[in-house]
């Protein structure tokens, strides 16, 4: 019953929030989000909360990810997936690889597997974030394809090399040969069982429709039970699930012309039932985020002054770092963003 409840709160939190940006739209709709998330810290329900990684992958992240793959314009994809890749792959193990270094050399103290943990977690572009920050701002049409595209595909890269270094912490074995070949196992693997996981769903789905059983309440669930499906086989095949509902979503996208052979009326309802999940499963994970901030906050209390310091500095020397490194690739043209547009 407590389970019921916590998302029932999550869920009113998350209507509230968007209730006052309608009335307040001068402040971006996340502030609100993360801060209705704070006030849920009030009840007594959600004090000593502890979220559990697996229901947040699977629940919130997995159909997030596949409905942005649905969503990608995949055309762009097509003639960017060589900048696409040297930015998700390439740049994610190198800047993964020189911050997890530059955080053991500064915090000695602290084990290299988990300095390159902390490294997955700031390195990624995250999907979410990109598309809350760039949503009232104008980019130019090809960057800001290209970093949506590789803000996709960096999550995966982030958490394969997030389980990878916690591996290597809980064992006591660390081999950076071994881990890149389980990263590149990991996410190549995922982008296959995606692509073959979407292709067979989306001929289930056009067998349906041939059989008249093109109706609501039959596409509909099928459509949303999907990236659950296929994030949980390419977990249990042990490669990414993120990675696997990306490429099925992407499936998704090439194969529209097929799935337009439904109704009118069951293609509305798909999408404006998606556009709805979407948007409160977006609005969950900056509540979550705001729910979570009073115990970061009782954390870091305890601490001395000086090491809040020198954690403070470290954090701002790595998000330097970072800027630097990304700038260096482009400019040294490992990925070119300033190309020509891609047709539509």
């Amino acid at each position: 019953m407590d389970a019921f409840y916590l998302v029932a709160l999550l869920i009113v939190a998350t209507i509230v929030s968007n209730m006052i940006y309608t009335v307040f739209p001068k402040i971006p709709l996340t502030f609100y989000q993360i801060g209705c998330g704070f006030l849920l810290t009030l009840l007594p329900i959600f004090r000593n909360y502890s979220l559990y990684p697996e229901f947040f992958m699977v629940g919130i992240i997995a159909p997030l990810m596949f409905n942005d793959g649905r969503n990608t314009n995949v055309s762009h994809l097509g003639h960017a997936f060589g900048l696409v890749i040297s930015m998700a792959v390439y740049l994610a193990i190198f800047t993964a690889t020189a911050i997890g270094i530059f955080a053991h050399t500064m915090m000695t103290l602290i084990p290299l597997s988990l300095c390159f943990a902390l490294a997955a977690i700031v390195t990624p572009t995250d999907s979410l974030a990109f598309s809350s920050i760039t949503e009232n701002v104008q980019l130019p049409e090809n960057v800001a394809g290209t970093l949506e595209s590789e803000s996709l595909f960096n999550d995966a890269s982030g958490i394969v090399v997030f389980n990878l270094a916690l591996s290597s912490f809980l064992t006591g074995q660390f081999s950076f040969s071994k881990g890149l070949v389980n990263f590149l196992i990991s996410f190549f693997g995922g982008l296959l069982i995606g692509l073959i996981a979407g292709l067979i769903f989306v001929k289930l789905q056009t067998f349906l429709v041939n059989k008249s059983m093109d109706t609501t309440s039959v596409i509909v669930p099928f459509s949303l039970m999907t990236p659950f499906a296929i994030y949980l086989l390419s977990e249990h095949l042990g490669c990414s699930g993120i990675l696997a509902v990306v490429a099925a979503g992407i499936v998704y996208g090439l194969n529209q012309s097929r799935l337009k052979l439904t109704t009118t009326n069951v293609r509305l309802v798909t999408g404006a039932t998606w556009a709805i999940v979407s948007n409160l499963l977006n609005g969950i994970v900056f509540v979550l985020l705001g729910v979570t901030l009073p115990t970061v906050i009782s954390n870091i209390i305890p601490l001395s002054t000086t090491l809040i310091l020198e954690l403070g500095g470290l954090a701002l020397a790595i998000y330097l770092l970072m800027g630097l490194i990304r700038f260096c690739w482009a400019k040294f043209n490992f990925v070119k963003l300033h190309r020509k547009k891609h047709p539509a």
